[in-house]
């Protein structure tokens, strides 16, 4: 797991996440919704498999509905469960 948590290290993690997926990074803020951005269900899957494999987060796809970027990210760092 990564060793930063903060939302800066999460939102970055996702950036990169969603730029391999063919996300415009243009697209990409804290306030765009997930649902606006365009990706098939396939690639939401990896998505949540990568935030569950390097945050030990797990989101169902009924959860991102309407959610904004910004929310995910607080929703991992608030999520993730403590080291040790």
């Amino acid at each position: 797991m990564p060793q930063e948590v903060d939302s800066n290290a999460v939102q970055e993690f996702l950036n990169s996440e969603l730029v391999d997926l063919g996300v415009e990074q243009d697209a990409i803020s804290a306030d765009a919704r997930f649902d606006d951005l365009d990706i098939d269900s396939l690639d939401v899957a990896d998505l949540m498999t990568s935030i569950k494999r390097d945050y030990g987060v797990e989101i169902p796809r009924r959860d991102l509905v309407g959610l904004t970027l910004g929310q995910l990210v607080d929703r991992i760092v608030t999520e993730r469960p403590a080291a040790g």
